[in-house]
């Protein structure tokens, strides 16, 4: 989910719908994308894909989501631009309803991965579209530019399920997980902080007498 430039205390259900409204925009560009170059309507699934391994391939992204939440949250301590990045989300969103995260959650996943892994990756490839998905995580501020980093990863991830799975099925489940998950952690509890190690202090040799 891109950093939001504009900072408002505490978002309202409106602009929660706005911002509903951009993702709704960017999946029905993803379909039109892949509709004009594929001359095929179904952005959802390749071919040979059956509604069986759609019903049980989203299992396998709310596993991978789940790891990848629980990564976070070990590192968080360890590094310090997650604190940071959490406390620039927190001044952004305020303290949203549980029906707005749903809703901005579900909008992020569906809107992003039928841009970027239904239309984007087989138009680019992996390499390319996880490229791009990185530059839209890019935030104002240079300390935080390893979360572009981060993003760019989880985009091959996601890449890389999309096309072993050969459906956004896994992709869109992995991609709802983690915010679901980050922005209810983000909105309700405080900022970690990081932890460092203790720097030991140098030892002189005292100089050899000849």
């Amino acid at each position: 989910m891109p950093l939001l430039r504009q900072q408002t205390p505490r978002p309202t259900a409106a602009r929660a719908h706005v911002v509903a409204s951009f993702y709704l925009a960017l999946a029905l560009a993803g379909f039109m994308w892949h509709a004009i170059s594929q001359e095929n309507n179904d952005c959802w699934r390749g071919p040979g894909v059956g509604n069986l391994e759609l019903l049980w391939t989203p299992l396998l992204g709310v596993g991978f989501g789940l790891l990848a939440v629980v990564g976070f949250r070990v590192f968080e301590r360890r590094w310090s631009w997650l604190p940071a990045l959490h406390r620039e989300f927190r001044a952004i969103l305020g303290r949203p309803s549980g029906t707005e995260l749903l809703l901005l959650a579900s909008a992020s996943a569906i809107g992003e991965e039928i841009f970027f892994r239904g239309a984007m990756l087989d138009a680019w490839g992996p390499w390319l579209s996880s490229l791009v998905f990185a530059l839209i995580h890019v935030p104002p501020r240079r300390e935080l530019w390893p979360w572009t980093v981060s993003a760019g990863l989880l985009g091959l991830c996601l890449a890389g399920l999309t096309m072993w799975t050969g459906n956004l099925g896994a992709a869109v489940a992995a991609h709802f997980v983690i915010n679901l998950v980050n922005l209810a952690y983000i909105t309700r509890r405080a900022p970690a902080i990081a932890v460092r190690r203790p720097v030991r202090p140098r030892v002189s040799t005292p100089p050899r007498v000849r």
